[in-house]
This record gives structure tokens, C-alpha cells and sequence, in this order.
């Protein structure tokens, strides 16, 4: 079994995901994997582009100072800032690294229907590690 399979299936433990509730929310962890799974919708439909692309949410599993372990779910804006970040300092990993993430504001509301997307600013720290001892 995948491990997207396994995820969908319902195995696996069961992380609490970090949220972003409001503009100034920050959280920083380590980053022990990274996932990348086709999005749904809370329906359990797979989420598509226009043209009828599938849409791809990434699952960083983090561990933190304040909720030990924990998942990050990282769409759109966020993914755009966590790739800058990591860019910007050459890092062509996260996992083993640390990763902080600020919910930075909101953007432009375009349909009723929806919420203000929420816009993100990330930063990517090496984390030193020295496997010789």
C-alpha cells in the first residue's frame, strides 16, 4: 500500500494539524517528512484545475516546541513561500530542517462564496547535524 493510500485509508497515526486562525499566527518546527497527496474537498472529492489537472496538497510532519508532533498542510500561497524560503538559503530538503510559517495577511476576495485567501511568509533554517559521532 502507498502511503497516500495508507493515508486515505485511515492508517497511520493520527497528527493534530497545525491551523493559521489569525493574521500574526506563526509556527515553527522540524520538518521528519513530507507528503504529497492529490487535495480533496471535505466531501472526499478529488480537487481538479480547469483544465481537469489534479490539485496537490503537501503534508509536512513537523515536530514542535509547543504541539510536539503535528502535520502542516501546505496549498497555494503557503507552498509559494515555503519554496522562496528554501530557495533564498540553497536548501534543496526540508526534512531535518526547520521551518517557520507566519500567516502574513489576507488577499484579494474574489467570490462571495469563498474567503479571503490567506497570504504566507516562510523561513527555512539548516539545521546542523553531524552524523560522524
Amino acid at each position: 500500500m502507498s502511503d497516500q493510500d495508507d493515508l486515505l485509508a485511515g492508517g497511520g497515526p493520527k497528527l493534530p494539524s497545525l491551523k493559521f486562525e489569525k493574521i500574526g499566527d506563526v509556527h515553527t518546527g522540524i520538518v521528519t517528512d513530507v507528503k504529497k497527496l492529490e487535495d480533496r474537498d471535505p466531501a472526499g472529492t478529488k480537487k481538479t484545475w480547469p483544465n481537469g489537472d489534479p490539485r496537490f496538497v503537501y503534508v509536512l510532519t513537523m515536530t514542535t516546541e509547543k504541539d510536539g508532533e503535528a502535520n502542516l498542510w501546505a496549498r497555494g500561497a503557503m507552498i509559494t513561500a515555503i519554496r522562496e524560503a528554501a530557495k533564498t538559503i540553497g536548501v534543496t530538503e526540508l526534512v531535518g530542517n526547520k521551518v517557520s510559517i507566519k500567516y502574513t495577511a489576507d488577499g484579494e476576495k474574489k467570490s462571495a462564496a469563498f474567503n479571503a485567501p490567506k497570504l504566507f511568509a516562510a523561513k527555512v533554517e539548516k539545521v546542523g547535524t553531524d552524523d560522524r559521532w
